[in-house]
């Protein structure tokens, strides 16, 4: 698959702080920051169902640049998702979360549902230019084998 096809995969990319870490999310504060980036933003909190375990979400839409994420955070385990998410949109919110949600210093961690589904560990997000990101999660990407 040529690098301008891998580029438009649509996935979940979830990011969470780094093991025996925590970045102290609360809802309010990235509802704030969500509203900050589009005054537009939409957030909801919603009780898991029954089936899911762990406590609330908080469900979300906002835009990015040229386009809107959706995506879900949870307080515990502690992480923001962004779904139906390229990896060139996913370097942007990686790169939104670190300028206010994830507190300075503190470790990023990464996975995609695909990655999950084939039993990828977490992988570090590293202080990186966004065309460096955009690779490392294209490289995720062909990791996770459902290219073929």
């Amino acid at each position: 698959m040529e690098p301008s096809e891998l580029e438009k995969l649509e996935t979940l990319f979830i990011f969470t702080p780094a093991p025996a870490s925590t970045w102290g999310l609360t809802f309010d504060r990235l509802e704030q920051l969500l509203l900050d980036l589009d005054p537009k933003a939409f957030t909801r909190a919603e009780e898991p169902r029954d089936e899911v375990p762990g406590g609330t979400f908080m469900f979300f839409e906002a835009a990015l640049g040229d386009d809107d994420i959706e995506g879900m955070a949870k307080q515990a385990p502690e992480g923001v998702a962004v779904q139906n998410c390229t990896a060139p949109k996913a370097a942007e919110f990686v790169q939104w979360l670190r300028s206010g949600v994830v507190p300075e210093g503190s470790a990023i961690s990464f996975n995609t549902e695909w990655g999950m589904e084939n039993e990828l560990p977490d992988a570090p997000v590293p202080t990186a230019s966004q065309d460096e990101l955009v690779e490392l999660f294209l490289a995720h990407i062909v990791q996770t084998g459902g290219l073929d």
